[in-house]
């Protein structure tokens, strides 16, 4: 619980930028909160649950009076070797980051949550344990997604992804710091730039160049925020030999210089905390 959280580390701690290496579910159940995902505020109730995944940039609101349900799992909790590893994989991977749960699915989510909690303290061998909460975990997710399957879709909303997006999107996130040009992902997808840009279009609302290009950006602000690598050091990490050349890239990309943008992600914490 966030309670029991807040009893063992600082305020300052919580309100620091956090990048995880596993998945992490916050279910609030008490109150309202802002906290922060990929520099993105979230405005949560009771009922919201946030979904931060590997590698991405999180900020708790440690000053809002709110208590919740805090899950956290690697994803190897998930590869069990059984085919149906990929579908629950897959089912936490394509979680929406914030969604509002009412009635029943907010109950049978919270039941289940302490259920798993209680079950941690199982005196059993660990193998039993690992396919217990396995299956739990699979059992909520699963139950967030058909909550959300039954949501009326907005025009604006989401739309389907399609088989190519994904693997386009797998692609960025493992070579964006390498392959910045659109002809590269085709061809290591065997498709066309065309079909590359329809899909891309339909499913993210913005061309593959400016897809790849968002994602570079995200891994340079990720970067600033969370660590103290010198600027030329970040620009390197996301592919740029010169830092002159990444200082403009990012200029154009978000309105600033990198330092100016780490002196404000700085700034806001501090704010937050006054």
């Amino acid at each position: 619980m966030m309670s029991d959280l807040k009893k063992r580390v600082s305020a300052g701690h919580l309100q620091r930028h956090h990048r995880y290496d596993f998945h992490m579910l916050v279910c609030v159940n008490q109150g309202r909160c802002r906290p922060m995902v990929d520099f993105s505020q979230i405005e949560c109730r009771t009922g919201s649950v946030v979904s931060v995944r590997p590698a991405q940039v999180h900020r708790f609101d440690a000053e809002s009076r709110w208590d919740g349900w805090i899950l956290l799992f690697r994803p190897q909790l998930l590869n069990s070797g059984s085919g149906g590893a990929h579908f629950a994989v897959d089912l936490v991977e394509t979680l929406p980051t914030h969604l509002v749960l009412q009635g029943q699915t907010w109950s049978l989510v919270g039941d289940a949550l302490a259920r798993m909690l209680a079950d941690c303290r199982l005196d059993t061998p660990r193998p039993l344990l690992h396919q217990l909460l396995q299956s739990q975990l699979v059992a909520i997710v699963t139950r967030l997604h058909v909550f959300l399957h039954g949501q009326p879709r907005s025009a604006d909303g989401p739309q389907r992804v399609s088989e190519h997006f994904r693997t386009f999107r797998s692609l960025v996130d493992a070579h964006f710091h390498e392959w910045h040009h659109v002809a590269r992902y085709a061809h290591a997808m065997a498709c066309s730039e065309r079909t590359l840009a329809r899909a891309c279009l339909d499913a993210a609302g913005v061309g593959p160049k400016a897809f790849i290009a968002g994602r570079v950006t995200l891994e340079a602000k990720r970067l600033l925020a969370h660590t103290e690598l010198p600027v030329g050091a970040v620009g390197a990490r996301v592919g740029f030999d010169q830092a002159t050349n990444f200082v403009k890239f990012f200029r154009g990309a978000e309105g600033c210089t990198p330092g100016a943008f780490r002196r404000r992600q700085v700034d806001v914490a501090g704010r937050e905390m006054a």
